[in-house]
C-alpha cells in the first residue's frame, strides 16, 4: 500500500462530501486507502456521506477523542507507506497528492511536506510558518494586534507573510489541515503528541520531525482549499479552554524554563484564554 488518507470528522459532514470527491473522482496513480473517524456520534450527515464511498474504512467513535488521539487511531489502522494528514474541509486540488509523493521520494532527507493552501476565494492562507514564541500568543493570525497592525515584525515573522508562498522552500512548520508524512518517520517522531486535544499538534509534530534529523519543506506545486469556517456565532467554551491548556504544554515541552518564568507564560496563556471566553459570551449564539 503506498498511501493512506486519515480524516478526522467532527460535525464537517456538511464539507466532508467535498473532500472525499476531491480524492476519489482524481485519485492517486498507486493502490491507496482512506481511513475515516468519525468524533461525533450525534453528527447526522455522516451516514449519508459515508455510503456514498464504501470502499473507505470508517471508524465511529462513541466520544470526541480529540484531533491528535483520532488520527493517532486512524494511524495504527493503516497500511500505506506514507500518511496523509487531512481535514474534512480541506479538498484537494488535482495531482496535489502526487506532487507531494513524488516530492518525498525525490527528498529522503523530507520527513513533512505541505502543500500550498487556499481560502476558498483562491488567496493564499498562511499554512506554513516559524516557530511560535512568547509574542504569537499576541501577534497571531487571529489577534486583534494581527489585524491592527498587520505589518508588525512579529507577525510578519511567525507567519511568514514576506514569504511569496510561490517557491518551494524549507520552514519550521505546516498546517496539519493537509500534511503528508512517511509512515516511518511519523513513528519515529512519535506519532502526534495526544496531550493535544486540538491544535497545536501539528507545531508540535513538525518540531519532534526536525529534531529527528528530518526537514519540513513547503511545496506550492501541490494545492488544496481550505473552508475555514468564518461563522460569527458562539464557539464551544470547552475547546477554548483546551487550545490554551496546549499552548501552556508546549511551551512546557519545548522551551524548558525556571518556575518563575512558566508561571509568568502560564499567566499570559491564562488571560488570554479569559479574554475569548469573555468575547465568546458577547457573541450571538
Amino acid at each position: 500500500m503506498n498511501l493512506s488518507c486519515i480524516i478526522v470528522n467532527y460535525h464537517n459532514s456538511h464539507t466532508l462530501g467535498d473532500c472525499l470527491a476531491s480524492i476519489y473522482q482524481n485519485p492517486p496513480a498507486s493502490e491507496f486507502e482512506v481511513i475515516l473517524i468519525n468524533n461525533s456520534p450525534n453528527d447526522t450527515g455522516w451516514q449519508p456521506v459515508v455510503e456514498q464511498y464504501p470502499q473507505a474504512i470508517c471508524i465511529e467513535n462513541k466520544r470526541n477523542l480529540g484531533f491528535a488521539s483520532a488520527n493517532n487511531q486512524g494511524f495504527s489502522e493503516s497500511r500505506g507507506q506514507r500518511t496523509l494528514f487531512l481535514n474534512p474541509d480541506a479538498i484537494l486540488k488535482p495531482g496535489a497528492i502526487e506532487h507531494m509523493a513524488e516530492f518525498l521520494d525525490a527528498h529522503p532527507d523530507v520527513g513533512i511536506v505541505g502543500p500550498r493552501v487556499l481560502n476558498s476565494d483562491g488567496t493564499i492562507q498562511m499554512s506554513c510558518r516559524r516557530f511560535p514564541t512568547l509574542w504569537t500568543g499576541l501577534f497571531n493570525r487571529y489577534s486583534l494586534l494581527s489585524r491592527w497592525f498587520p505589518r508588525n515584525r512579529f507577525t510578519r515573522r511567525y507567519l511568514m507573510t514576506d514569504f511569496d508562498h510561490d517557491s518551494t522552500m524549507e520552514v519550521d512548520w505546516v498546517s496539519g489541515c493537509c500534511m503528508m508524512v512517511p509512515q516511518n518517520v511519523f513513528e519515529e517522531a512519535g506519532r502526534f503528541d495526544e496531550n493535544y486535544f486540538l491544535f497545536n499538534e501539528d507545531v508540535d509534530l513538525c518540531r519532534s520531525v526536525w529534531q529527528k534529523g528530518y526537514r519540513v519543506m513547503y511545496e506550492p506545486a501541490a494545492e488544496v482549499v481550505h473552508q475555514i469556517t468564518t461563522s460569527h456565532g458562539k464557539t464551544d467554551p470547552r475547546a477554548i479552554i483546551k487550545r490554551h491548556l496546549g499552548m501552556s504544554y508546549y511551551f512546557k515541552k519545548h522551551h524548558r524554563s525556571n518556575m518563575l518564568v512558566q508561571g509568568m507564560v502560564d499567566s499570559v496563556i491564562a488571560l488570554r484564554c479569559a479574554a475569548q471566553l469573555a468575547f465568546n459570551l458577547l457573541r450571538t449564539p
